[in-house]
């Protein structure tokens, strides 16, 4: 007995017949490991703040924003002249190995620097204390009155050990 006709096969696309797609793999890794990282979910960045209640401002009701203090711009330089002033005054007792003048050079720049540490720590922590919390650094100029302090010690140290030398 014969096998029945089969029905012809569909005619080529494009002229030639294209067998369909088989992924290599039959699932998409042979093996299953655990994450070496577990995920976890993203936490924003900025976390947003409690808003005020609104105020009564001529009828009108007022919302008034919190926003993050800014840096004390005083207070920084506090920091950055204190720290001038005590890296002056140790190449001042250096200088002073060789050369008096040196050390009375080192001495009036540590001096200047110390003293600019200190005004500007003190104008910072009032800066500071009159904004109520708009303006952050308090910890940053408590530092550089401490380092201006520390450099006006040191700078009197390296002008006495000069005129001492001379």
């Amino acid at each position: 007995m014969q096998p029945p006709p089969q029905a012809p096969p569909a005619p080529p696309v494009h002229g030639y017949a294209q067998p369909p797609y088989q992924h290599p793999y039959p699932q998409p890794y042979p093996y299953s490991y655990p994450h070496p990282f577990p995920m976890q979910p993203m936490h924003p960045v900025w976390q947003p703040m409690a808003v005020p209640a609104p105020a009564m401002v001529d009828g009108f009701h007022l919302v008034l924003p919190r926003l993050k203090p800014i840096p004390s711009g005083p207070a920084i330089g506090a920091l950055v002249a204190g720290i001038a002033g005590i890296v002056g005054s140790i190449i001042g007792l250096i200088g002073v190995i060789f050369s008096p003048w040196a050390g009375l050079t080192f001495f009036m720049s540590a001096a200047l620097f110390g003293i600019g540490s200190l005004s500007l720590g003190v104008y910072g922590k009032r800066q500071i204390r009159a904004a109520q919390g708009g303006v952050s650094g308090k910890g940053v100029a408590t530092t550089g009155l401490i380092l201006g302090i520390v450099a006006c010690g040191l700078a009197v140290l390296v002008g006495l050990i000069s005129l001492a030398t001379a």
